[in-house]
């Protein structure tokens, strides 16, 4: 019989790769990004001066007035490791590229012009995160973009989208105070909502009057803006790492703000009870030196969350049948088939 023609093998290493004129694209494409929003002054931001916008990106990240984005720092590693992560399987994937990436740097240019006259920071970062995607499609071509899609769009996170502080913040302080007024009372607590802030009603049969046996206020930290945005990001990356299916990678990243809620809901409960029990200077202390005691609680914010997330992916992977069939199982059921 005839010999069987060779199949070709599928593991062998694009020669695309290297090329020496991709490498050189690439450096230019680097020339860009570092010249254009790394060099050019930009925005008036901090301190009435001119920076650049990596340079403003670096500070949202590392200053210590915008805590509320320090978790944006790790998002461009993040999204890095993702690519290294498969990087044998991206240099099989065919490179081709694409002129429609041309209009979309063009896109990002104008944004840039833009952002630069009516001096607002956001729009140089979303010209950044089109010019970005914009190259990546122009020299690199649509299927490679389709397989860096998550980490590019996961970009994202690293921008501080500052302006939704006023659109969620205070409606989460808002909801953060109904649900803990609401469950305080339930178990006997009897707590009044003022304002923004949770005190204890007075008792004037036992001498306590408003406010005496705790009084916090929900501030913006307390309302659970600090700790969405770093969910959403984390559960956005669990869910690309840990389902298969995009409705339930969907369905998980869509309920990280009902789990910033909870966490959030779990440390207002700490808090209170911790005044009731330890005093507010040892269970709250002050704005500027928080206690030890204040400082667990906001990570207990995560663990409620993150503890939220391992329950869900598991309900989206079906584990709920296999422990409600383990426990309708009869004890005394054949193990195997019939003998």
């Amino acid at each position: 019989m005839p010999a069987e023609p060779e199949k070709a093998t599928v593991t062998e290493t694009n020669p695309q790769w290297l090329s020496r004129g991709l490498w050189m694209e690439g450096v230019a494409a680097l020339a860009v990004l570092i010249g254009l929003y790394g060099w050019i002054p930009y925005n008036f931001g901090f301190e009435s001066k001119a920076r650049p916008v990596l340079e403003m990106l670096y500070r949202f990240w590392t200053d210590p007035s915008t805590t509320d984005w320090h978790h944006g720092m790790i998002v461009p590693l993040i999204s890095l490791g993702l690519v290294i992560h498969r990087w044998k399987d991206l240099q099989k994937v065919p490179i081709q590229p694409c002129a429609a990436g041309i209009p979309v740097v063009l896109a990002a240019l104008g944004l840039f012009w833009v952002g630069y006259k009516i001096d607002i920071t956001i729009v140089g970062f979303l010209s950044l995160q089109l010019m970005v995607g914009g190259l990546l499609l122009w020299f690199l071509g649509w299927p490679m973009m389709k397989e860096l899609l998550f980490p590019y769009t996961f970009l994202l996170f690293s921008y501080p989208f500052y302006f939704l502080d006023n659109v969620v913040a205070f409606p989460l302080r808002g909801l953060m105070c109904q649900l803990s007024q609401g469950f305080l009372n339930l178990v006997g607590v009897d707590t009044l909502q003022v304002g923004t802030a949770l005190v204890s009603a007075p008792d004037y049969a036992a001498g306590f009057k408003q406010g005496e046996k705790f009084a916090l206020d929900v501030a913006n930290p307390c309302s659970g803006i600090r700790s969405l945005f770093a969910l959403m990001m984390v559960s956005a990356l669990y869910a690309h790492l840990t389902l298969e299916k995009n409705w339930q990678k969907w369905v998980l990243f869509l309920m990280s703000p009902a789990l910033a809620v909870a966490g959030n809901f779990a440390r207002m409960l700490m808090l209170t009870f911790g005044t009731m029990i330890l005093g507010s200077a040892t269970a709250i202390g002050t704005e500027q030196n928080p206690t030890t005691y204040h400082l667990a609680a906001g990570f207990f914010v995560f663990i409620v969350a993150l503890g939220g997330m391992a329950v869900i992916r598991w309900l989206l992977q079906g584990g709920w049948k296999k422990t409600w069939a383990k426990w309708t199982t009869p004890v005394d059921a054949p193990a195997g088939g019939n003998l």
